[in-house]
């Protein structure tokens, strides 16, 4: 069995469920099929998904703050932030 291409492509965003507060992983794009959700498909290769970009975590970081708390985070330059940034910890405890 191949390695899932999900686990090192940049399209594959973390989100934290608001209901449980578990973190989940969500394709941008939607995943080349149900399998895929969960790696579990038996021939995973990047010709399957038409919108695969490897992620290789070479852009530049920059200095962000934790709204609630100050921690000093690490954001992309290319990450579009919309509005506050916040810590997971004071995230999960602003609910």
């Amino acid at each position: 069995m191949n390695d899932c291409i999900c686990n090192n492509c940049k399209n594959l965003k973390q989100r934290i469920d608001e209901e449980s507060n578990e973190i989940e992983y969500v394709c941008e794009f939607g995943y080349p099929s149900d399998e895929c959700m969960s790696c579990e498909e038996e021939q995973c290769n990047v010709t399957e998904c038409a919108h695969y970009v490897e992620d290789k975590n070479d852009g530049t970081l920059k200095k962000v703050y934790c709204k609630g708390c100050g921690m000093e985070l690490q954001q992309m330059y290319e990450d579009e932030a919309d509005g506050d940034v916040y810590c997971v910890e004071c995230y999960l405890n602003s609910k």
